[in-house]
């Protein structure tokens, strides 16, 4: 049986007022099952400020603060976003790999609690809240 190969996914979407949301599923760690994926959201002015966020390359003011200006009218709609991106992505991945979704804001807390309720109020029942870590995690069986 041939290993599958998997690769990084990207999905960018603007909204209005030029911000640019970007998600980022990632191949983080291989087990003996399959693969553990990392999904990241980041959402800015340019793509330069995303990559250097998403990159930790930089200690910019303006990359620092990144999170905290996306509070108000954007807030719900991003979130409805990268909910639909992560559906789509686990209909994607093969069976026996997971995925990890983690709050990595500056207000880490905060987006922790407003994903908590979403996740328990409207997400399937197989996702696992970490409130030590502030992820969840999906783990797609193999039959």
């Amino acid at each position: 049986m041939k290993p599958i190969k998997r690769h990084k996914k990207v999905f960018t979407k603007h909204l209005p007022g030029n911000y640019l949301v970007v998600m980022r599923l990632l191949p983080w760690m291989r087990t003996q099952y399959g693969c553990v994926w990392l999904a990241s959201l980041a959402v800015g002015k340019s793509r330069r400020q995303i990559n250097d966020w998403l990159k930790r390359k930089t200690k910019k003011q303006k990359v620092r603060r990144l999170d905290t200006s996306l509070t108000g009218k954007f807030g719900p709609k991003t979130q409805a976003i990268a909910i639909r991106q992560v559906r789509q992505w686990l209909n994607e991945i093969p069976c026996g790999d997971s995925i990890s979704l983690r709050c990595e804001s500056t207000v880490s807390d905060k987006q922790f609690r407003v994903w908590e309720k979403w996740f328990k109020k409207h997400e399937d029942v197989n996702w696992e809240i970490s409130k030590e870590h502030k992820a969840f995690f999906f783990y797609k069986k193999r039959w």
